[in-house]
């Protein structure tokens, strides 16, 4: 099916809010939210998987509660043919450090997250990216993030946000079991997956495999559940904006007024980069330009300066790639 052939009326967007928000409701309970019967909502979810504007769903999952340290890294290009760039893009994305790689316009070609141990066992994924690709790299930037807030997408039914949504960074490590460790690979593969299949893929009974899970979410290590939408069906862009501050005395306030804007979907916070970052999707530039200008105006002499990148593709979303 063609992208410009799919109309999407107001229900599909809630569907697709609903699920963004919370992956794991059934067609039953989505359909009391909206007011329509299990059966409507089955048949729209299927449409929207089969045209592609449900690529998937995956569970929020806090590494850094697994012992894991999360580094991103930017590259910018030279002296390659675009070829030779997918193929490196391409190559990234399959490393089973990465957990998140985009494509992008702008200062930089590509970004992408990926989960260590620590500092040391970084530097061996590092030196042998640095040994395969180092040629091709005219400039590049690592950071640790240390704090990942996610939101859902209220810019789908037009409301402003009102859910607290999730929170990866630096926490107390828990202790897993190898059982639980396998059943966080699955579920970040597929989040909708029914209990009955969990239980059978981890070869137990539906009731221990839903005490795991349930034991997993009170511990925090499983954050939520996210569907994978793609945006561009609807005329929406993803861009990332990192600013710097003149002083920090609001920031507080800051804070929540993106989570509450329906457009500001992550706040970031890194050691190495910049003060605060945030992600959005606008219709346009000009959408962009007119949210950071809200925020230059609803925050005068905080924002000292800010640069941007339009992300092209997002090829990698695993919060559980090892």
């Amino acid at each position: 099916m063609e992208q410009e052939n799919i109309k999407l009326d107001q229900l599909d967007r809630k569907i697709l809010f609903e699920l963004d928000r919370n992956a794991r409701l059934t067609t039953t309970q989505i359909g009391k939210k909206i007011r329509k019967s299990k059966q409507f909502v089955d048949y729209r979810i299927k449409n929207l998987e089969k045209s592609k504007v449900l690529k998937g769903y995956t569970s929020v999952i806090d590494y850094s509660k697994l012992g894991y340290l999360s580094m991103r890294v930017y590259f910018k290009f030279q002296n390659l043919s675009p070829e030779k760039q997918k193929e490196i893009e391409e190559s990234l994305a399959k490393d089973k450090e990465v957990w998140w790689l985009v494509t992008l316009e702008g200062v930089w070609d590509v970004g992408y997250a990926v989960a260590v141990k620590d500092v040391i066992d970084f530097y061996g994924y590092w030196d042998e990216v640095i040994r395969k690709y180092g040629k091709y790299i005219q400039k590049r930037s690592v950071v640790v993030y240390t704090h990942i807030r996610q939101f859902p997408k209220s810019y789908l039914i037009n409301q402003e946000n009102s859910d607290k949504g999730t929170l990866i960074g630096v926490s107390k490590l828990q202790e897993v079991k190898e059982f639980d460790l396998k059943m966080l690979k699955i579920l970040s593969d597929n989040a909708r997956i029914p209990l009955i299949e969990l239980a059978e893929k981890m070869h137990t009974s539906p009731n221990v495999a839903k005490k795991h899970l349930k034991d997993l979410e009170n511990k925090g290590i499983i954050q939520g559940y996210r569907a994978i939408i793609d945006v561009s069906f609807l005329g929406y862009r993803y861009y990332k904006s990192y600013i710097n501050f003149l002083h920090s005395d609001n920031l507080d306030g800051f804070g929540v007024f993106c989570q509450k804007h329906p457009n500001i979907l992550n706040t970031n916070r890194t050691i190495g980069g910049r003060d605060f970052e945030i992600e959005l999707q606008a219709r346009s530039f000009d959408e962009f330009e007119s949210i950071m200008n809200e925020l230059r105006s609803k925050f005068p002499g905080m924002i000292n300066d800010f640069e941007f990148v339009i992300a092209r593709e997002e090829k990698k979303m695993e919060y559980f790639p090892f």
